[in-house]
């Protein structure tokens, strides 16, 4: 059975993220709230624990997962190429609904990088999600907490119990407010590809 700690968003019990932030350390699964949904985390470059994560959700293998970041300074750890005008995008939208995909370092897990060798992050707006990779201190995973091809959820009520029984640790700060998703840009591409359009319009990209 998964630890679960209620936390209330506006006075986050800090001791609680500390564990659930630990847990991911360890290889383990947090279920966790964003700006939009619940979401599922494991640590980024952690192979097991993604191995895990994917079997948990039944998702396809081809199908990767983006990460939340700290900062921008991350974005070394997962890419070597930060152009300036995506730095700029970052300044604008981060934190924020925008997830950018750049080239991939090719040690990354295919998990995280699917067949195209691409890498999709963005730092949440979510002041838990936030604490969270600040307390981890690496990327983690932000893939929504459902079963594969099931809506995505914004009360743990609403999660499938099959799926809750195979996290290790779950953050319940109520309900999450939904809407659309981050819309998703390719800034390995030149000029830049809006995939997805989603919180922010194209237009404003």
């Amino acid at each position: 059975m998964p630890q679960i700690f209620t936390i209330n968003p506006q006075s986050p019990d800090d001791a609680a993220l500390h564990e659930a932030a630990a847990v991911i350390r360890r290889g383990g699964i947090a279920l966790y709230p964003t700006e939009t949904f619940y979401g599922l985390g494991v640590l980024f470059n952690n192979e097991e624990a993604l191995v895990r994560l994917f079997a948990a959700k039944g998702r396809r293998e081809t199908k990767p997962v983006l990460l939340l970041i700290e900062n921008s300074m991350e974005l070394e750890k997962l890419t070597p190429e930060i152009i300036p005008e995506a730095l700029a995008l970052a300044e604008r939208w981060w934190p924020g609904p925008l997830t950018m995909l750049f080239r991939a370092l090719p040690n990354l897990s295919p998990y995280l990088t699917g067949d195209e060798g691409k890498i999709g992050c963005r730092i949440s707006s979510h002041p838990l999600a936030q604490r969270l990779v600040e307390l981890v201190g690496e990327p983690i995973t932000s893939t929504s907490a459902n079963l594969a091809g099931a809506p995505s959820a914004t009360r743990i009520a609403d999660i499938s119990p099959g799926l809750l029984d195979l996290v290790d640790v779950i953050i319940d700060a109520g309900e999450t407010p939904g809407g659309p998703a981050s819309t998703l840009l390719d800034v390995s591409a030149h000029p830049f590809i809006v995939l997805r359009e989603g919180a922010i319009p194209a237009s404003n990209l």
